[in-house]
């Protein structure tokens, strides 16, 4: 994991190394609110490259939903910015009930609800759906803009809880291995950047008044609060 220090009001970048294998050309499908810049960081490609095979000639044609061909690419890796603040004090676990999704449909969902400002979450991890990896961390534009959440409708939960979604039902099946290590990463990088104590984790059910049982009841809460625990 590399940490690159920030300039002056900018958030620092929390990276995993890139993904080993062979080199390969995937297409990249642009979420909300997502820069050239950062879908260069995710793929270890230089805007430049990204920009060419793409017939872009300004950085400002990338629209939300536009797919991207980015070439000789090992795959995306994380990119977590931490952005200086005191105000986030919790981290909840959700699951999207949808059997697929993306930031950018997920973001679209909750445009349809009527949520202006799109995406409730804060970050979401896919399930290996809409040409996404298993496991890939997508942030959403909420994080990127600082804004409260609209992941949790309780009280003052949505000022004070970083929101983590799940691509998946986890009330009907198990959660995958990549997605749960990809979960931990967030949630440890999270939890000793902004000191946030493990009772202060907790999932959308556990929310004092919430009627739910998300992040679903096959959510491996022993194996997640363990290996939280180690960080």
């Amino acid at each position: 994991m590399t940490t690159s220090m920030p300039r002056v009001g900018s958030p620092i970048s929390t990276l995993l190394p890139a993904p080993s294998g062979a080199v390969h050309d995937v297409y990249h499908e642009v979420g909300p609110y997502e820069t050239l810049w950062r879908i260069s960081s995710i793929y270890s490609v230089d805007m430049a490259t990204i920009m060419r095979v793409n017939n872009l000639t300004n950085k400002t044609q990338l629209k939300k939903g536009m797919k991207l061909l980015i070439p000789n690419t090992r795959g995306p890796r994380a990119n977590i910015p931490l952005f200086v603040t005191t105000r986030w004090t919790y981290i909840v676990i959700h699951h999207t009930v949808t059997d697929q999704g993306s930031a950018y449909s997920i973001d679209g969902l909750h445009h349809q609800r009527g949520w202006d400002n799109g995406m409730g979450y804060d970050f979401l991890i896919d399930n290996g759906t809409r040409g996404k990896t298993i496991g890939q961390i997508e942030v959403g534009p909420r994080w990127m803009k600082q804004m409260d959440g609209a992941h949790v409708k309780q009280g003052d939960w949505n000022k004070k809880a970083i929101g983590i979604a799940m691509v998946g039902n986890y009330s009907e099946t198990g959660l995958p291995d990549k997605m749960m290590d990809s979960l931990i990463f967030l949630v440890t990088t999270l939890k000793g950047f902004y000191r946030i104590p493990d009772k202060n984790i907790v999932g959308h059910r556990d929310v004092p008044g919430a009627a739910t049982e998300c992040p679903g009841k096959f959510f491996p809460w022993n194996e997640f609060k363990r290996r939280v625990r180690m960080y």
